[in-house]
């Protein structure tokens, strides 16, 4: 089985440097490697923890073998302690062992895949107000790792002046520009556009509403401090091509760019909506640590070389999850969406 691990394109804190490489088939010597991304926008915090491969066995051939892999359910005590800025701790919470078929993901395109994964979860409510201590210590061996974080306050997105939309007007495609202030303790941002639709199927009379994301290169704020002024430019020719390139042509439907439609697929003089934006925001910590490691794509080799994490390996920050709903396209950027030379053959049906 392919091995790689998660190291997330959006795994947020400030990554140090460690202070020496070691060898990989060195003696062996205990080391948790961890990841986490605590975000108080969901329900659930996950905190990856597994063993640094330092045995005198190769990593490849240690991978093979879970149990060589993941710490055992026993094995480890792992907390968060939410502290004031006078160090007192106003929040202790236990996290619990658990066994899951799902991958360990930032949402920024990395991936950790073993025989099964182990996370230790929590889905008591964070308080935006503390920073966040993370404690790990192995009830056997004595073996303690720590890190710290802040979360990210709240993304101010700006609204505009109107919730519509203009890639297209007077016989030339035009930019939209995404606009929005970093937030305190944010470092990188990555945006994306959810453009809905309806098919019906001309044949069977069958409706199903689809979507199709469009994620935008991340971009950095100058510090974490909060305020910066911050833009994405989106450019017509841009959105064309990325519809026709992420929908199949099908003559057997027709399509209506819609979130909703209150009367049904015909009287589309009540369509809804159509175009989302989101954002992933991730601290300093990951920020660093994705600059340095070159992600997205890591290949499962030695245990990483920058880790944020005291007697330890790996990152601990936050990330936040925003949005801006409700936005639509004009009707020029409708029209060209149906009759257009990009999109023409997608059967969008023109307002």
């Amino acid at each position: 089985m392919k091995k790689s691990y998660y190291l997330c394109l959006l795994l947020l804190t400030t990554l140090l440097a460690c202070e020496t490489d070691f060898e990989v088939n060195a003696p062996w010597k205990e080391t948790a490697v961890i990841y986490g991304l605590l975000d108080q926008t969901v329900d659930t915090q996950r905190v990856i923890i597994y063993k640094a491969f330092l045995g005198q066995e190769s990593a490849y051939t240690m991978a093979q073998q879970a149990d060589s892999f993941y710490y055992a359910k026993d094995d480890l005590e792992v907390f968060l302690y939410g502290l004031d800025n006078d160090g007192d701790t106003l929040q202790e919470i236990e996290l619990e062992y658990q066994l899951t078929n799902n991958r360990f993901n930032t949402g920024f395109d990395t991936i950790f895949s073993t025989e099964y994964s182990v996370e230790y979860i929590t889905a008591e409510p964070l308080n935006q107000s503390l920073i966040y201590h993370l404690y790990v210590h192995n009830v056997v061996s004595d073996y303690v790792a720590r890190s710290t974080t802040n979360l990210i306050e709240p993304l101010d997105i700006n609204p505009g002046f109107t919730d519509e939309i203009t890639f297209f007007k007077n016989n030339e495609y035009r930019i939209h520009r995404l606009r929005w202030t970093s937030s305190t303790f944010g470092k990188i941002y990555k945006p994306f556009m959810r453009f809905y639709y309806y098919e019906k199927n001309v044949t069977t009379d069958e409706v199903v509403r689809k979507y199709k994301d469009l994620s935008f290169p991340q971009m950095y704020s100058q510090s974490i401090s909060g305020n910066d002024n911050m833009e994405l430019a989106i450019t017509g020719e841009n959105f064309y091509y990325f519809v026709k390139n992420s929908i199949e042509e099908n003559i057997n439907v027709l399509r209506i760019n819609a979130k909703s439609l209150e009367d049904g697929f015909p009287e589309y003089d009540y369509w809804q909506g159509g175009i989302d934006f989101y954002f992933l925001v991730g601290g300093e910590a990951v920020a660093q640590y994705i600059e340095i490691n070159n992600l997205p794509s890591v290949i499962f080799q030695d245990p990483p070389t920058y880790t944020n994490i005291e007697n330890g390996r790996g990152v601990f920050s936050s990330r936040l999850n925003a949005e801006s709903l409700g936005k639509f396209l004009d009707i020029s950027t409708l029209i060209e969406l149906a009759n257009g030379d990009v999109t023409d053959e997608l059967n969008f049906i023109e307002p």
